[in-house]
């Protein structure tokens, strides 16, 4: 098998502000339907869909800035509907050259969450998870054969995934697959992957058993202004 790779160059109000933000530790409850908000947004055809949004949900600032990484789920199981939401939004993510590269699996099979575990058995997050999303990319779709745009399309998917589940109030953590070329086969097989589709990562998802407070990584030492 060749994987064809290429280092490549390169709503709602905001709480009370970041002060408010650097306190905030991840919401652990369940988010209410109950009271869902209808938001209208476009479908690929232009026609009108409808976006529900589970009430208490964050906006997308203050989601991003309160991110964490969660290993440590309840036993809760997560709603269908809810990962329905984390895959539309990984979807949602761009695409370079609309590839739309990215593929998803849905898995929910406690042995084969055991068993991709033991690829990494020091961390304990698919052990504890009851569902994960496993992000892959197609280079049977690549546009440019071997510039590897789909690791790009599938980073950028899995943010979108990681920073949703958060403002769902769940946890979640990117577990690596690729680059590990000892791993990569062995999903394969186990998964029944066609050659060109290459799991770039497992993403174990679940109600929160641990709390992280945010942390403030803004370091203006990273900033530069038209030049280094």
């Amino acid at each position: 098998m060749k994987i064809r790779t290429r280092l490549l160059p390169g709503i709602g109000v905001i709480g009370l502000g970041l002060l408010a933000l650097m306190w905030q530790p991840v919401v652990t409850n369940s988010r209410s339907w109950a009271g869902d908000q209808p938001v209208v947004s476009a479908s690929p055809q232009g026609a009108p869909a409808e976006i529900k949004v589970p009430q208490g949900t964050p906006d997308a600032i203050t989601a991003i800035l309160t991110r964490r990484s969660i290993r440590d789920y309840t036993p809760h199981p997560v709603p269908e509907e809810m990962i329905r939401l984390l895959l539309e939004a990984g979807m949602s993510a761009p695409s370079a050259l609309d590839e739309r590269s990215t593929e998803f699996i849905v898995i929910n099979d406690r042995n084969l969450l055991d068993e991709i575990q033991k690829f990494n058995p020091k961390r304990l997050q698919l052990k504890k998870a009851t569902v994960a999303i496993m992000v892959c990319g197609n280079q049977a779709k690549e546009k440019k054969a071997g510039l590897g745009f789909w690791v790009l399309d599938g980073a950028v998917a899995s943010e979108n995934i990681l920073i949703a589940a958060n403002a769902l109030g769940l946890g979640a953590v990117w577990t690596s697959i690729y680059p590990f070329t000892e791993r990569i086969p062995k999903v394969q097989k186990m998964l029944n992957l066609p050659e060109q589709v290459i799991p770039l990562n497992i993403i174990p998802i679940g109600y929160p058993a641990e709390q992280k407070m945010r942390e403030n990584r803004y370091d203006v030492s990273r900033v530069h202004t038209n030049r280094w």
